[in-house]
């Protein structure tokens, strides 16, 4: 496959990304939307019904004047009841008058009441409506004696539910925003040759010379060389198959230090040696009595 066609089609991978990024990120706001919408109504509905439930409780207890306070919502799934007056109940009625408002204002039928005292918050009488074995309702028939009360509903499921189809949404998202940021990522990035190193070389055979990173290149492999090392191996590439002095190595690569000392010469040209062995047509040979010469074919 050619530059161009891999290019293409790397454009066009971004491209659809990002179509389906726009499109998801449209779903999810017109979702999250509908869906505020929907929960801010069911709360709002919520709380009409238990005023209406409220309301009934007073008028089965003979009561058509006293207030029922404003409802409380103690946490997502729990709603509180509370009265201006004392009031009596049938626990019979009161749970048909909590299932049947329930009912009609369309809110989840698996839900748990209990009725407190308001001093105490002690727990006059309770019951579980759900699926199956869930369901508890004790001692439907004696009244209850006149007193202060607080009634609680608990939604077993919440009345104000988060959209399903939002979380996915979500999910999907995320998930197509980290694949256009990786096919952008590698779309933009520019090919490199393998181990290409920058600026300039010196040709050493098969070898790359890089003296001011301190490092030989022969095909994929890199050789880091020391200060000193690059120093002598600068010198000797500068004089290619030429005779070199002693001397004047010694003086070139170790006059900064201000000693000069014949064998480190010796061992330093041993190290560049080994680290030349990789290609045959390059040699460091010794020139007896007079110092050694760096040769290439």
């Amino acid at each position: 496959m050619n530059a161009p066609t891999f290019k293409s089609m790397k454009l066009k991978s971004l491209l659809t990304s990002v179509l389906l990024l726009i499109a998801a990120a449209t779903c999810v706001a017109y979702f999250l939307f509908k869906t505020n919408d929907r929960s801010a109504f069911l709360e709002q509905q919520a709380t009409l019904v238990m005023r209406g439930i409220g309301h009934q409780v007073l008028l089965k207890a003979g009561d058509s004047t006293s207030r029922v306070l404003p409802v409380k919502r103690i946490n997502a799934t729990v709603f509180q009841l509370e009265f201006q007056s004392t009031f009596n109940f049938v626990p019979d009625t009161l749970v048909h008058v909590v299932h049947a408002s329930l009912a009609s204002g369309q809110l989840p039928l698996q839900y748990m009441v209990n009725v407190m005292e308001c001093t105490t918050n002690q727990i006059i009488y309770g019951y579980r409506i759900g699926s199956g074995r869930t369901t508890l309702v004790p001692c439907l028939g004696s009244e209850q004696a006149k007193g202060c009360y607080i009634i609680q509903i608990a939604f077993l499921e919440n009345p104000t539910p988060t959209n399903r189809a939002v979380i996915f949404l979500g999910f999907s998202l995320t998930a197509i925003a980290l694949f256009g940021f990786v096919v952008f990522r590698k779309g933009n990035r520019s090919p490199k040759k393998e181990n290409h190193i920058e600026g300039p070389f010196v040709p050493l055979g098969s070898y790359s010379f890089y003296a001011n990173r301190r490092l030989l290149k022969n095909g994929t492999s890199t050789i880091a060389l020391t200060d000193k090392e690059s120093k002598l191996l600068t010198v000797l590439a500068a004089n290619q198959n030429q005779a070199m002095e002693r001397d004047q190595l010694l003086k070139e690569v170790w006059e900064d230090d201000g000693v000069f000392v014949g064998r480190s010469l010796d061992v330093f040209i041993s190290k560049l040696r080994k680290k030349l062995l990789h290609d045959a047509g390059i040699r460091i040979i010794n020139i007896h009595g007079k110092g050694y010469k760096l040769e290439v074919d």
